[in-house]
């Protein structure tokens, strides 16, 4: 019993030795995103005579329970201590891909779309049996989600068949594709669980990033409030969702300056519906920081949102700012509907609906 024992532990030992040789250093939440950022890891050689030999690098994708891709570099040589992985041995590596459509979106972009991974790096000596190999785990969030634009949260509209538009995720390729769901908002439901019933509009495989209100499909209801999410996908992979606003379709009179009130606070002019701006946006506006030029984008409500060109730089001050953005240049069409959207820094962005005019609607 006592040398069945004492075998038991040499041969542990042994093992824990041969396992402890080689070791990988792989930082997976920053370089795991992309096919190229996989190259970046050391190689630990704990014995004291370099040792030749191959890796190979296995990634797979958890939730889906996917292979992504194998990666087998050619031969090359790890010295005692620590090693970085040559840029040459990894582009003169061979990238097995799978045939399924998440590996394929990973060949034809270089880069991981969002989902748990696991990253497997494991070296095989050329004149040894023996193998080593550490697997390390990352979940990969899209860099820049979907950004919803028109209808604006908690807005207050009174279109019936509103176009609906948003900014897609970055980066974006052109065989991405969304699909939109809009559906009303009961009194005590939650907003999470609305998409998950039938919704009122589905739309699928869309590719630009407006759409007009749907000929089949009813107007929206006086009084009603709707919820709205875009889903990005590739390959019928989804890449990324934008979150879920809601809006309500309520018709009231247009915010009118007066006299003396031709700069209201910009978070007023959030309220009303739509304002009227005659040849100029003039709103007052708190700048809490150190910000010298304004940043803002103006958005046509029709022909599918198209952002306005060449819109004016706005210099402000920290403190309180007047605010007079001429528009006579921008070609805006009398009668139409636009949107002013304000990014302040560090703080919510603020979307402001407006008539352009040429003459002061009050007189």
């Amino acid at each position: 019993m006592n040398r069945s024992f004492f075998i038991t532990v040499l041969l542990l030992l042994s093992l824990n030795k041969a396992f402890s040789q080689i070791s990988f250093i792989f930082l997976a939440d920053a370089y795991g995103r992309s096919i190229d950022g996989v190259g970046n890891f050391q190689i630990q050689n704990f014995m004291a005579q370099a040792m030749a030999g191959q890796v190979t690098i296995s990634i797979r994708e958890n939730t889906s329970k996917t292979q992504v891709v194998s990666i087998v570099s050619p031969v090359f040589t790890v010295n005692p201590g620590n090693n970085s992985f040559p840029l040459n041995a990894f582009a003169g590596s061979k990238f097995n891909f799978s045939g399924n459509s998440l590996a394929a979106i990973v060949s034809q972009t270089r880069n991981f779309p969002p989902g748990e991974y696991t990253y497997c790096f494991r070296f095989l000596p050329i004149d040894k049996t023996d193998d080593y190999e550490n697997c390390f785990d990352a979940s990969i969030q899209p860099l820049v989600p979907i950004s919803l634009i028109n209808p604006a949260d908690q807005d207050k509209i009174c279109q019936k068949r509103p176009p609906l538009s948003w900014l897609p995720p970055v980066p974006f390729p052109p065989s991405m594709r969304f699909r939109l769901q809009l559906t009303e908002k009961r009194q005590g439901a939650s907003v999470e669980n609305l998409l998950m019933n039938t919704p009122l509009i589905l739309l699928d495989n869309i590719p630009s990033t407006t759409v007009n209100y749907p000929s089949f499909a009813a107007d929206l209801k006086e009084g009603s409030t709707y919820c709205w999410q875009v889903i990005a996908y590739q390959n019928g992979v989804i890449l990324s969702r934008s979150e879920i606003w809601e809006f309500t379709v309520q018709c009231s009179d247009p915010v009118k300056p007066g006299l003396n009130d031709s700069y209201r606070e910009l978070k007023n002019l959030v309220n009303g519906n739509y304002y009227y701006a005659t040849r100029a946006l003039k709103f007052s506006f708190q700048n809490n920081y150190a910000i010298k030029k304004l940043s803002y984008e103006i958005y046509e409500t029709e022909n599918g949102s198209n952002k306005i060109k060449n819109t004016p730089d706005v210099l402000i001050t920290r403190g309180f700012n007047k605010i007079d953005i001429d528009l006579t240049d921008l070609n805006l069409t009398e009668g139409k509907h636009y949107i002013l959207k304000v990014y302040p820094f560090n703080e919510p962005d603020v979307i402001v609906r407006f008539v352009y005019q040429e003459n002061d609607p009050t007189n």
